[in-house]
């Protein structure tokens, strides 16, 4: 079976995955999940092509465990600290049957601060086009040791493929894993 996951978020209350474009603007959890993208605000108002929508429209999930990508990031930030502890593992059928999803590859060339999505950099997903990733992108793992020469704070997944499923996503029926530090 193919999955794809996403990093519960804390606190999750019901069962719902729910896009930042479609939360309360005066929350609390909107303002928690908005303040990821402090420098990268524009983002927030990039449009998708084929799904035809923004950004944040979108639940976006990642085609790599992300055990094995704490794993790995570890090893280059031994301090580490995980705000979100579990995550969510879903069978891609699942989305696939009552959402839109569309595969992201953003080109690693593109220079930093451009969040332009081309559509030569998205497809529409399919059980024939997707497959996870096993291990951390090699250009993931430059950035990282990039970023801790520059004693900066890495994000987690740059350079992975995104999944974005358009819509809210149920997760009542979704494995629950948890995150453990080596």
């Amino acid at each position: 079976m193919k999955y794809i996951y996403h990093l519960k978020p804390e606190p999750f209350e019901g069962t719902l995955l729910i896009p930042l474009n479609q939360m309360d603007k005066e929350s609390s959890i909107y303002a928690n999940h908005a303040k990821k993208y402090v420098g990268r605000e524009s983002l927030m108002n990039e449009m998708i092509p084929l799904l035809n929508c923004k950004w944040n429209d979108v639940v976006q999930f990642s085609s790599l465990d992300p055990q094995i990508l704490l794993n790995k990031l570890i090893e280059i930030f031994p301090d580490t600290k995980i705000k979100r502890s579990e995550y969510f593992k879903i069978p891609i059928q699942d989305v696939l049957t009552n959402h839109e999803v569309a595969l992201f590859k953003r080109n690693p060339e593109k220079e930093k601060g451009n969040f332009k999505i081309h559509l030569d950099e998205i497809e529409f997903l399919s059980l024939k086009n997707y497959f996870e990733i096993k291990e951390v992108p090699t250009k993931t793992i430059q950035y990282w040791e990039e970023t801790k020469m520059k004693n900066g704070n890495p994000l987690w997944f740059p350079f992975i493929p995104h999944i974005f499923v358009k819509g809210v996503v149920e997760t009542n029926h979704c494995e629950i894993c948890e995150l453990k530090t080596p």
